[in-house]
């Protein structure tokens, strides 16, 4: 199963260059610090119901903004309605960024009130995440988050980062917002992406085999059943203890050299982490949402000679092995173990 969409250009990513955020003033959403990620846990973790989901304001702030942005012209097509879109390179986000800084929406940090707050207009403070429109967006909402400090860009995931992101994954409280994160030894930068889909992407409708945890405890570990990429699935009632996880286990996969995406869903109460194994004969890698099962192409050739059997292919040919694949949730288990007791 697999979701398809045509798009023509260049690789989409690349680096940012270095900018400095001096004497700029945006909107600022602080977190609450009774938000559910503050509070630790939110009761069972299949508990949630999509039936209970209220516009939030974090995600009202969001969608304002970013459809601002579309009726300004800033987008180079309108998503919502072209069958074609184009994927280009970033690499002059951040400088177009501090040229007239209409693409920089607004930035998200903690706070120390009770309820979450809207700043129309302060300076970004440190350990704060950039939100960002792409101007060739994938789907509705897109949206780049960079985590920021002192005009300095992260260059490898950590808690900190990983906690900012799943806090406004939490926040916006939105089913169809989804965020992804690409790992690339060679980045010199870190940043997520958001995008809101309509429909789950393919890999969510996979069945798991649950090998941590058995739904009683704070936090479980499965591994997606039937799908050409290995992926493991993390799911918890309580987000610092699952957030905590998944950053100590990407340290260590990124210390074995072991390529890896994420994918945060529903509320951010799930976490899909997929392995890919990069070898001299094969270099290619694939994107976070490509690994999710949605393809984007370069070419109206290349999109009309895909087929599922040959994504399919594409996503085991860069696959870490069966035996690598019992090695990480071997690992994932010793460290859920161990900061878990």
């Amino acid at each position: 199963m697999v979701t398809v969409d045509q798009l023509q250009g260049d690789n989409f990513l690349s680096q940012f260059p270095p900018f400095s955020l001096k004497g700029i003033r945006i909107p600022l959403y602080r977190f609450g610090c009774n938000s559910l990620l503050d509070d630790g846990s939110v009761g069972g973790i299949d508990s949630f119901s999509e039936e209970d989901e209220e516009q939030s304001l974090l995600d009202s702030i969001l969608l304002a903004q970013w459809e601002d942005r579309m009726w300004k012209g800033l987008f180079r097509y309108d998503v919502t309605t072209s069958e074609i879109r184009s994927l280009v390179a970033e690499e002059s986000l951040l400088h177009n960024l501090m040229k007239d800084g209409e693409e920089l929406l607004f930035s998200v940090a903690s706070g120390e009130k009770s309820n979450p707050e809207l700043i129309l207009a302060a300076a970004v403070p440190d350990s704060a995440l950039l939100i960002t429109i792409n101007a060739s967006p994938v789907e509705y909402g897109h949206v780049f988050l960079i985590p920021h400090c002192s005009n300095i860009l992260y260059q490898f995931l950590d808690a900190k980062s990983l906690e900012l992101a799943l806090h406004v994954a939490v926040e916006v409280n939105n089913y169809s917002f989804r965020l992804f994160y690409d790992y690339s030894p060679s980045a010199s930068h870190i940043y997520f992406q958001g995008c809101y889909f309509q429909i789950p992407l393919p890999v969510e409708f996979m069945p798991s085999d649950t090998f941590f945890g058995d739904g009683q405890e704070e936090i479980r570990i499965s591994s997606v059943a039937d799908y050409p990429i290995k992926t493991l699935i993390f799911e918890s009632n309580h987000f610092k203890l699952m957030l905590e996880v998944v950053a100590e286990i990407c340290s260590c996969l990124r210390g074995k050299l072991i390529l890896y995406n994420l994918l945060i869903s529903d509320h951010g109460r799930k976490i899909f982490l997929f392995l890919q194994l990069q070898t001299s004969k094969n270099s290619c890698t694939r994107s976070a949402w490509e690994c999710g099962g949605y393809f984007l192409f370069k070419s109206r050739s290349e999109f009309d000679q895909a087929t599922e059997k040959t994504l399919l292919k594409q996503l085991s040919t860069v696959s870490i092995d069966d035996e690598g694949f019992q090695a990480v949730k071997l690992l994932c288990c010793s460290i859920a173990s161990k900061i878990a007791s």
